[in-house]
Parts: structure tokens; sequence; C-alpha cells
């Protein structure tokens, strides 16, 4: 449950909805396998998977929910191949050329043929509403899983508008300076950047397991190269990348932190309450630091 990833965004319109009334929305669209016929299916199950049948999870005013994604796996290539057997197999009976639209059809039948019988493969996409802060944290890697999960839960719920959350300076910019300079109180350099020139976007330069304050790193700033990526550990709880779209990447929670989650509780449910507690305020704290050191929230 502890997030890997963290992508923002902000309620232009405070969630009217209490947790009830989101917990009944949900269930309405809750997750149903693959059919037959289906390349795939999206829908709410519960934070707790088999431990709970609410579709919510609230703990410190925060409230969870979780998305699942299930795909059915037709390999490319094996599609490609059956296509082939197909049409070899008509040109040499009919003695005529297969064309292609005639191929396009032959791929759909074998496509509809292929889909009952195919593996499907799973996954999970947890967020959760920060009623104080009007904000969505999503644990998502790229911004297309991300907007995936806000289009179900829009038509969910009818309605529901945000924004990806911005800072008010820019991060490439404040990043910059923070590798060349100092970094704000509560903020330490880890070892991984990526330095990119703004003149021209392939010259790239990505950086790993390096001191980020030795020479050769000074030496890719003063030629004029800008940082887009950058490894912090905020107050030694919390290890992660930030992205010059203000994303938070490759989170990764110290273990003292989650042994400070650790309770003598014997169910899942209260360890998982436990663990939510901890990440959620720890979260919370980080983006309200890290706002606060590149002046403050965008207005956009």
């Amino acid at each position: 449950m502890w997030f890997k990833n963290l992508r923002i965004y902000r309620l232009i319109k405070p969630m009217d909805l209490t947790q009830a009334s989101l917990e009944a929305k949900l269930g309405e669209h809750c997750f149903q396998a693959c059919g037959n016929l289906e390349f795939s299916r999206y829908g709410w199950v519960p934070p707790l998977g088999k431990h709970s049948e609410l579709y919510t999870h609230a703990a410190n005013g925060h409230i969870m929910i979780c998305a699942r994604k299930q795909e059915k796996i037709l390999p490319p290539a094996a599609i490609n191949e059956r296509v082939e057997e197909k049409v070899q197999e008509l040109e040499a009976r009919q003695a005529r050329n297969v064309f292609r639209k005639e191929k396009r059809n032959i791929k759909e039948d074998v496509i509809h043929t292929l889909l009952p019988r195919a593996l499907t493969r799973s996954a999970q996409t947890y967020a959760y509403f920060s009623a104080r802060q009007n904000l969505l944290f999503i644990d998502a890697a790229s911004s297309t899983k991300a907007e995936e999960f806000l289009e179900y839960l829009r038509m969910t719920l009818g309605q529901l508008s945000t924004i990806p959350l911005t800072c008010h300076g820019d991060p490439v910019d404040i990043m910059t300076h923070w590798l060349k300079k100092h970094l704000p109180k509560g903020f330490e350099l880890d070892n991984e950047c990526e330095l990119r020139n703004p003149l021209e976007s392939k010259n790239t330069i990505r950086c790993k397991n390096q001191e980020l304050e030795s020479d050769e790193i000074a030496t890719h700033l003063k030629a004029g190269k800008r940082v887009i990526q950058l490894a912090l550990n905020w107050r030694q709880g919390i290890q992660f990348i930030l992205a010059e779209d203000f994303c938070l990447k490759r989170l990764k929670f110290i273990d003292a932190l989650k042994e400070e989650a650790v309770t003598e509780a014997d169910d899942f449910a209260s360890q998982f309450d436990q663990d939510f507690a901890v990440m959620g305020l720890q979260l919370v704290t980080l983006v309200d630091e890290l706002l606060e050191a590149f002046g403050g929230m965008g207005k956009s």
C-alpha cells in the first residue's frame, strides 16, 4: 500500500461528497472481470482487498480508493503469425492474392477467436483525497495511468474538476539553483539527477550513483545544462526523485518510518489503517514543505 510514485491533482472545487455517498457511487461502478470478447475492464475494488467489502477507507481526514484494470494478453507477434497462416491458406485454396482490406477482416476474426482463450493480467491504482489540502494523491508512475484513473473517477462521480498540482516557481529553475547553491531546510541531495541543455532537448545527461556536488556536475551546470530531475532525501524519512512536472517518482520510505507504523494488531485491516495514517501524514507534510520551498501553489 505504501505509494511508489506520486502524481498530485488539485480539486478546483472542494469535493462535497461524504464518505458514504462516495462509497455508494464507487459501488455502482465496481470492477467486473473481462468478458470473453473484451480486451479490458476497469472498475473500483476495496483498498483492503479481500479483507473488506468497502470501496473507501478513511484515516486522519484522508479517503483512499482503489481501481483495478484487467487486460487480455494477446501478443501482436502471435496474432500476426496466425493471420499470415490464414492468408496463405486462403491464397493457396483460391489461387489469388489476399489484399489489405481482406487481411484486416482476417485479423479481426483471429482476434475474436483468440480473445476467449487469452490470459489476463491485472494492475491496481491507489489514490486518496486529502480534504485539508483539497488535493488528490495518485500512485501512478505515468501521466497516462493517472489520467485513465481520473477519467474513470469523473465518469463515476458525474463530474470532478481537477488540474495537475503546480508550484508558483519554475521547478527546473529552482532545482538547478538547489544543485548549484544549497537546498532548503529539511531536504538533502541524494545520488541521482538528470540534466538537459535547454537549447537542445536531446542533449541530456543522466547521472546515477554519483556525488552531485562533484566538479563534473558543476561543469555541466556551468555549460548551461539545467536540472529536470533531482533525487532528494526529505528529513531522512523519504527518498524520491522530483521531476520537472512536479511529480514524485520512485518514492522510498525508510525502514524506520515503516516501523513507526507497525502495531501489535493481528488483523490486516488494523495494520493497513496504521500504514495509511503514517504515509498520509508524511506525504501531506512533504508536499506542504515542497510547495513552500517552491514559492507556494501555482494558480493554474
